[in-house]
């Protein structure tokens, strides 16, 4: 090969590492809102004055890159709106919420800037103390509230890295096919406990999406913005292994639609009854409305879905078919003042919910009909209001509820309803550098009436890279 070939090669592979530094760009501030989803041809704020502070904070983790090349010629490199237009599409994600990680700081570019990866991660230290009830590890659970207090229970002094999460993802856009992205996610669970939990996988090509990820039957970022990595105890935030196809309509609308593969939690025994193989899938859609450049909108979700078991006593396997529907809704009131809100209620969905996702809560079993098994109605709710006040500071409150309404006859143990309260001041000492203090507080109640309560102080430093 001819010395002028090797150059040309060269040229064509010329990397881009992604840095900090750089002047802000404004045209970054439709794509960039914060915790928010974008919204493609939402317009731009004229000033920075407009930008809240979580929108700010994203547009200086990207306009503030700096890229250096390896090879290639000075005239060939891209513009900086390309490059910077190109890392935005991070952001860029309806199921996106204040506990993902930022975009990677270190990111490998082609000279045409139609093709970043990145690899980064998250660092997440969290320490505790737990008194008049402790809850095990440290994920504040309402539903693992121990309702037998002792003296080895009562109080809890612990700390954890759960939460310390690896990613790597690809950003590219294509004439002919088009933007695509592929994006690997996974956590520590921290030195109490081994393991390396894989959270996402996930390709989008275009509209459609294909792999792990969170279930259309869900709004993360309608979720309260809590230090508690468990977060409140009404959420709906379940993953799926997926096909979703997902579109927006002029600016305001956006409509998806998923085939999501089954994993059903009915509550057997294996003598009167026995857990069936999930063989039909469950399909959820969501219908949206988004305003003030993304950053506010409403969702109401549904799923259809159907759970089997074999009925030992007839020797004959039998179908309940499970349903749920989901309203939420994020308000940007202001710069400086952020509502959330979301409620759902259902049957046979008690898997997709915070609290009753650790139990078998599905189907229960009928008290007077020996063999059959039903769909207990479960409802939940959860508010948040966020203020953001002196530049990097930030607190959030947040009430949830969640409530499991069965029939007479089930166990006196069975999860009844559990609430769940988060206050907490977050500072932002760089836009990837975070402390934070929580108080925490929730009770459990199962159906014979014990109940029993827990509260936590929590402290938490992140660093995202």
């Amino acid at each position: 090969m001819k010395k002028s070939d090797l150059r040309e090669v060269a040229k064509g592979v010329a990397l881009a590492v992604v840095l900090g530094g750089a002047s802000a760009s404004m045209s970054l501030s439709a794509a960039v809102t914060g915790t928010f989803p974008t919204v493609e041809g939402a317009p731009a704020p004229t000033d920075s004055t407009k930008l809240t502070p979580d929108e700010q904070r994203r547009h200086d983790l990207i306009a503030r890159t700096k890229a250096i090349y390896f090879g290639g010629e000075s005239d060939q490199r891209p513009d900086r709106d390309s490059v910077e237009s190109l890392i935005a599409r991070f952001y860029s994600d309806q199921f996106r919420n204040s506990r993902d990680p930022e975009a990677p700081y270190f990111m490998f570019m082609s000279r045409d800037a139609n093709l970043a990866m990145g690899i980064g991660g998250v660092i997440n230290v969290e320490g505790w103390f737990d008194w008049n009830g402790s809850i095990p590890g440290g994920q504040f659970d309402t539903y693992n509230i121990p309702m037998n207090k002792t003296p080895e229970n009562w109080r809890n002094l612990g700390a954890s890295v759960s939460g310390t999460n690896l990613f790597f993802t690809i950003l590219g856009r294509n004439t002919r096919i088009g933007d695509f992205m592929a994006y690997i996610q996974a956590g520590f669970n921290g030195y109490h406990n081994s393991g390396f939990k894989l959270k996402k996988a996930w390709f989008q090509w275009r509209d459609f999406q294909i792999g792990l990820a969170p279930t259309t039957f869900s709004d993360p970022a309608a979720q309260p913005d809590v230090l508690d990595p468990a977060g409140a105890n009404g959420r709906l935030d379940r993953s799926n292994v997926l096909v979703r196809y997902m579109h927006t309509w002029k600016t305001h609308w956006t409509f998806a639609g998923s085939v999501e593969f089954p994993n059903s939690q009915p509550e057997v025994d294996d003598q009167l009854t026995r857990k069936c193989n999930d063989y039909i899938p469950d399909v959820a859609a969501f219908g949206q409305y988004q305003w003030n450049r993304g950053q506010s909108h409403v969702r109401l979700a549904a799923i259809m879905r159907t759970i089997s078991y074999h009925d030992l006593v007839a020797n004959k396997t039998r179908h309940a078919t499970g349903w749920g529907a989901l309203l939420s809704t994020m308000v940007q009131t202001g710069p400086w003042l952020q509502l959330i809100g979301q409620t759902s209620v259902g049957q046979g969905i008690a898997s997709y919910t915070g609290d009753l996702s650790d139990g078998n809560y599905d189907l229960m079993a009928v008290a007077d009909n020996a063999g059959h098994l039903y769909a207990p109605t479960v409802l939940s709710g959860t508010v948040g209001v966020k203020a953001s006040w002196l530049g990097n500071f930030s607190s959030t409150l947040a009430l949830s509820t969640m409530r499991n309404f069965v029939k007479d006859g089930a166990a006196g143990d069975a999860y009844k309803y559990g609430q769940y309260l988060a206050v907490n001041t977050v500072y932002k000492i760089t836009p990837r550098l975070q402390v934070g203090l929580e108080y925490l507080a929730g009770k459990r109640k199962n159906v014979n009436g014990d109940h029993s309560n827990a509260n936590r102080l929590m402290a938490l430093f992140t660093v995202s890279f």
